[in-house]
């Protein structure tokens, strides 16, 4: 109806396509890369279910992150593989990627001795998700069918609203929900919070709320964050990548991206890295 001047984000297969053929609309696709968005399947490490790291890789194992991609997102978004987005210099690739493997995934169930009953089910699992995002949505609900196939049984758990997913979750009353953060412009920023085991801080949502610990990680963000050469302070960031992969306390499932859109009134809409997160001084309307 042409009301709105800017829509921050546009994400999503049948959003982007909807507002792609508005008439009076230029878009700015893959906008902001540098804040770095990443979504995850997050585990509650308190809870003896996901206590033992074999189970929650097993779930990372066995969970197909082109198919997310392609099939639930539209292709609005690219594979995650760590803490840290590919946007940014101090990503490492040199991780455990977890490639769909289901067989992978049963060996490490039975390994950690969970043995499928008489109806096949080694565990059972509650997932939630934060309301309102139905990219997100979508995910939580195809962990059901795709965790059935290594006998993990999901019950999909939903929130009336975001204060109460947040209370759940911050509050550590939670098994496993999607979810994810920002990295932000730095890791020192948007990374750090969520694996440093001094920010468990219940009841404060996105702080470490896996209730992950290692002191060795901590060592290595503490160094990181003082280290002003950059060789160097890429070598810790990989050495930490690599651990908190591997000790799995969220499977890491996409990065997300998203668009921008702009009234075609508006004149040199910001198209930096950090889209309008960026100064607006060198945009301007046009008068009707």
């Amino acid at each position: 109806s042409g009301e709105v001047d800017v829509l921050q984000q546009v994400s999503g297969g049948q959003d982007l396509e909807r507002v792609r053929k508005v008439p009076g609309v230029q878009m700015i696709e893959n906008a902001a890369p540098a804040t770095g968005p990443l979504a995850w399947l997050a585990f509650n490490l308190k809870n003896p279910k996901l206590a033992d790291k074999r189970v929650r890789q097993a779930i990372s194992f066995a969970l197909d992150r082109d198919f997310i991609i392609k099939g639930l997102l539209s292709g609005a978004g690219k594979r995650s593989t760590g803490p840290i987005a590919s946007s940014s210099p101090y990503y490492s690739a040199e991780v455990e990627r977890y490639d769909l493997n289901l067989a992978k995934a049963t060996q490490l169930l039975d390994a950690a001795g969970l043995k499928p009953g008489a109806d096949g089910t080694r565990l059972a699992l509650e997932v939630d998700c934060p309301p309102g995002f139905a990219s997100l949505k979508a995910v939580q609900d195809y962990t059901k069918p795709a965790l059935a196939k290594i006998g993990i049984a999901v019950s999909v758990r939903g929130s009336p609203d975001f204060p109460t997913w947040a209370r759940r979750v911050a509050g550590q009353q939670f098994e496993a929900t999607i979810d994810g953060v920002w990295n932000w412009g730095d890791p020192v920023i948007g990374v750090h919070r969520t694996w440093l085991s001094s920010n468990i801080k219940p009841g404060v949502i996105w702080s470490n709320t896996q209730s992950y610990s290692n002191p060795k990680v901590d060592q290595l963000l503490a160094a990181a964050g003082k280290e002003m050469n950059i060789a160097k302070r890429k070598a810790l960031y990989k050495d930490m990548q690599k651990i908190v992969v591997d000790e799995c306390p969220v499977a890491f499932l996409v990065e997300a991206t998203w668009a921008e859109a702009y009234a075609t009134r508006v004149d040199n809409p910001p198209k930096g890295i950090w889209g309008i997160l960026d100064p607006l001084s060198d945009t301007s309307m046009r008068k009707s």
